[in-house]
């Protein structure tokens, strides 16, 4: 039972950070192994990324490397398909003999390797106890893309044209939201080598994603009149969509690259800012445009461009807002 119990813990591991359809299920042809085999190891079917393999766990004693070897080569010859061992604990030493052999692995606590899918070995240290880096701002585009889009998959072309990021960039961006367990990727396509990305359910997408992000406002500035293509942003934008009293001037986001284009003149007379009252212009080091909705920027975004506020009355209206929302989870 505790076996059992032990491979269900690893199949849902597999669904949270790497194919949300990967199956494990006690292997039923028993037959197929011979006797001396089956003394020695517990056998399971396995498919992750539309792959099926063998996994393979050792019962009692544990094998040299060498005899491992050759055990993994008998079933992968018996069964025609590639062979993983499953580990509740490993010694590092084992681990490294197992990758120098190109011998692949999944770990109960989380690490694996399996090279046959290009899955590489992740460190416990890399994903759980390391320091939080932020998004880049082209993860941060596709974090949102999911985000707004539950049952999107796309692949990097696909992303690429969306964002009109490059596809070094685009491919950069979902890797870095894979490798913080945010998405997982099936292999297809006509070559049979394209991933298809998609990420996780809901509520764990935000929970686990929201530690990631950034602000998007590298700058604040002000003009005499905002860009007619900036959108409402800031405390403005969230007194459209809540009670909160607008700020009594119009706050507007763009883009940097479409701000460097501007010949509008800055005012930076602190006098003139207090008279004027003029429009507050965030800079932004993505376009606010690719998912605003009325005028104004996204939720997301406008979250993150406000959550260290510390006026209660802003914080109030920002979880009011956000509250809407089916992703949200406070």
């Amino acid at each position: 039972m505790r076996g059992i119990l032990m491979i269900k813990i690893a199949e849902k591991y597999l669904n949270e950070t790497v194919d949300a359809d990967a199956t494990i299920k006690p292997w039923q042809k028993k037959t197929v192994f011979p006797a001396f085999l089956l003394d020695h190891y517990s056998f399971y079917e396995m498919t992750v990324l539309g792959t099926p393999c063998v996994l393979m766990e050792i019962s009692d004693e544990k094998p040299g490397i060498d005899t491992l070897l050759k055990h993994i080569r008998r079933v992968a010859s018996l069964t025609g398909r590639p062979v993983v061992l499953f580990y509740r604990e490993i010694t590092r030493y084992r681990k490294r003999s197992l990758i120098a052999k190109r011998i692949s692995f999944l770990i109960e606590n989380g690490q694996m390797y399996m090279p046959f899918l290009a899955l590489d070995l992740k460190n416990n240290i890399e994903w759980g106890e390391s320091e939080v880096k932020p998004f880049s701002s082209c993860a941060q585009l596709a974090y949102m893309l999911f985000l707004y889009n539950e049952d999107k998959i796309i692949n990097v072309t696909e992303f690429s044209e969306i964002t009109g990021l490059s596809l070094m960039t685009a491919s950069r961006a979902l890797k870095e939201l894979y490798r913080s367990r945010l998405l997982t990727y099936e292999i297809g396509g006509a070559t049979g080598r394209s991933k298809k990305y998609r990420r996780i359910p809901d509520p764990e997408y935000f929970r686990m994603g929201r530690e990631y992000l950034k602000s998007p406002v590298t700058r604040v500035v002000y003009m005499k009149k905002a860009p007619p293509e900036a959108m409402a942003a800031g405390t403005d934008a969230l007194a459209q969509m809540t009670m909160l009293n607008p700020p009594g001037y119009p706050v507007r986001a763009i883009g940097k690259d479409s701000f460097d284009k501007l010949e509008t003149e800055i005012i930076t007379n602190p006098d003139l800012i207090e008279d004027l009252r003029p429009p507050q212009i965030e800079i932004w080091d993505y376009d606010p445009g690719l998912f605003s909705e009325k005028g104004r920027v996204d939720l997301l975004s406008l979250y993150v461009s406000l959550r260290d506020e510390k006026d209660e009355r802003i914080g109030q209206a920002l979880r009011n807002a956000l509250r809407t929302q089916t992703w949200y989870t406070d």
